[in-house]
Order: structure tokens, then sequence, then C-alpha cells
């Protein structure tokens, strides 16, 4: 890094949306999580990102403002400002409605946001094409009561992808029922991910032939076929950076 002069000599900022904007917010709430008083329960209290969320047990109204000025200090000290609310049983959280009083959850959204998504002629790849629809309509679902909470909002997730050229309803996805904790876990394989960025000018199909060659250097009865195989090497392509823009770094 370079010697800081001018007029921002001791300042430092991260700009929302940079690369690396969203870990250094998590990095600065663990920290002023880790100075909370010791007194709160910290399992109740967490972050995400900027957005943060409390659930106070058996807690007065005065206790309430009280703790909420001990948890503003950590914060305060950091030269962050943050804004909280006390003594509230409904509350919005990212995309979610909590409400302590009846024990529902739905799906919310600020004014005036409409959900926005990828053209279905866009350039993706095809599994995440075809995946799209199903993927809302679990998302949904996961933050959706029940059924009916789930048609009642369904309307604007359906009009934003007819918008997107994607035809097919979403539907709501019966919740898979809880594991038994008696029932001993498999054996989790580890992977290793080849990511290949993906554009349809390409024709070659580079997952077929990434793994033509594991198969023609690694065979069975090579002493590195355990390490290197399809059950270990898996390919998934990759959206976050066009190919023409990869060559091109790789070209300086």
């Amino acid at each position: 890094m370079g010697e800081e002069r001018g007029p921002t000599v001791g300042l430092f900022d991260v700009a929302m949306g940079s690369y690396d904007g969203a870990k250094i917010c998590e990095l600065v709430g663990i920290l002023a999580l880790s100075q909370l008083p010791e007194q709160y329960d910290r399992c109740d209290i967490g972050l995400y990102r900027d957005d943060g969320l409390a659930v106070l047990r058996g807690v007065s109204g005065s206790m309430a403002d009280h703790i909420k000025k001990d948890n503003t200090k950590p914060f305060t000290q950091l030269g962050l400002r943050i804004t909280i609310q006390t003594n509230i049983r409904s509350v919005n959280f990212l995309d979610v409605t909590f409400n302590l009083r009846n024990g529902k959850y739905y799906p919310y959204r600020k004014p005036n946001d409409k959900p926005l998504y990828i053209s279905r002629l866009s350039n993706h790849p095809p599994q995440i094409l075809r995946q799209l629809t199903a993927a809302i309509s679990r998302c949904l679902t996961d933050i959706s009561y029940g059924a009916d909470v789930f048609r009642e909002a369904a309307p604007l997730y359906k009009n934003a992808l007819r918008d997107s050229g994607f035809m097919h309803d979403i539907e709501y996805v019966e919740s898979r029922k809880a594991k038994d904790p008696a029932v001993k876990k498999n054996h989790v394989r580890r992977i290793t991910w080849f990511n290949p960025p993906y554009s349809k000018n390409v024709k070659t199909r580079v997952d077929h032939e990434f793994l033509k060659l594991i198969d023609k250097n690694f065979p069975a009865g090579s002493r590195f076929h355990k390490v290197f195989n399809r059950n270990t090497i898996k390919v998934s392509y990759s959206c976050l950076l066009g190919l023409s823009k990869l060559c091109l770094f790789f070209g300086k």
C-alpha cells in the first residue's frame, strides 16, 4: 500500500458494492458483537451485514431501553452510527417479517421494491436458467408461514419472472421432515470443484473435456486415482466473470 497524502490521511472507507465491502462489514459487525456486555445472551443477538436482530425474553420496557444504550456503545466507540428499535412485537428483517404475537412469518419487501431477475435469454449456464423458478419457489416457501401466506405473496414474484421471460409458475414446496437426530449421518465426501467461467460464445463443452482429462490422466489403478476421480472432482460453471474479461485479465 502506498503512503497516504493530502486531506484523506487517516481516513479509511469501503465503498458500498465494492469487492470487499460485504466482508469488511461482517468483520466490523463481529468485532462489535464481541464487545457487547457479557451479561447479555449473545445467542439471541446477531448481525447479517448491516442488519441486526435481537430477542429479549422477560424484559421490561425500561430494561430494554437500558440494553439498547449498552448495545449502542460498542458501535459508537468504533465510529459507527446505529439505530436500534426496542419494545416491538413485529419486525422486518431482511426479506422476512417476524410476528412475535402469533409466531408467524411472512415475505417482506420494502415499499416500491420490485423483484428483478436475470433474463431467460441471458448469458448464464443453462442449469441456472432451468433451476431459477424452482429456487424462487423454495426460497419463498422458506419465508412463508404456510401455503396461504405463500399464495398471497406469490403474484409479485410471478409477474417478475414473466417480465424476465420465465413462464413456469412458482409453487409451494412442502417442508421436508426434520431429520431424526438419532440417525447416523453419512460420511461427507471431500470434493474439489473446478469452476470455469461460462459463455454462450464458447462452443466447447469445457466441463466434459475437463472430466475426460481426469479419466485419461488418473485411470483406475493409478496411485492418484483415489484422490482424482469423478467422485472427488466436480465441475460447475461460474458466471461471476465473463470469459472475455478473464482472457483480457490474463493477457496483461
